[in-house]
């Protein structure tokens, strides 16, 4: 009576500790996801900041990223456009001109990745955000490669672009 009562106890308590460790897990994929990228704080803020990733499984939450990052490639895109135009300098505008061209590469290989995760296809998901941020740290360099100051704003976005890309990566592989 006494060892059918500890072997109750014990499936009860064994059970219970399953389920607490994979509702936090659920819980935290957003945490999960960005621990897994180069810069956590940054990553989690960006994707809490859309309510749905609290409660997202992943697929939801690759949805979710996908159509974040669409928007912020957007209005970067339309500031790129508008500090090229504003521009008085003939070097800065040649780079604002090649980033706006980077960034339009940078959309293709998003909605290329994003029906490969759809497809569940990890592998073309990473090389094409690969290939993204590739073209965002392109842009960037060219700022540097041709002495000219790159604007704050552009320098926040693409530092959340490349957040973005890389959850996205972090979440194929979890494919």
């Amino acid at each position: 009576m006494a060892s059918s009562f500890i072997i109750t106890s014990f499936l009860v308590s064994f059970f219970l500790s399953i389920l607490f460790t994979s509702t936090t897990v659920k819980g935290d994929l957003v945490g999960e996801i960005c621990a897994k990228t180069p810069n956590a704080t940054l990553c989690e803020t960006l994707i809490r900041s859309d309510p749905r990733s609290k409660t997202a499984d992943l697929d939801i939450l690759g949805t979710i990223t996908f159509n974040m990052t669409s928007k912020l490639i957007d209005s970067t895109s339309a500031l790129l456009t508008s500090l090229r135009d504003k521009a008085t300098n003939a070097t800065l505008k040649e780079v604002y001109s090649k980033c706006i061209d980077q960034y339009a590469f940078v959309e293709l290989s998003r909605e290329n990745a994003e029906g490969f995760f759809k497809a569940k296809k990890c592998g073309q998901v990473v090389h094409f955000m690969s290939r993204s941020i590739g073209d965002l740290v392109a842009c960037n360099g060219s700022f540097f490669e041709h002495s000219v100051v790159e604007d704050e704003k552009l320098i926040q976005a693409s530092s959340s672009l490349e957040q973005y890309c890389n959850a996205i990566i972090v979440m194929a592989i979890r494919l």
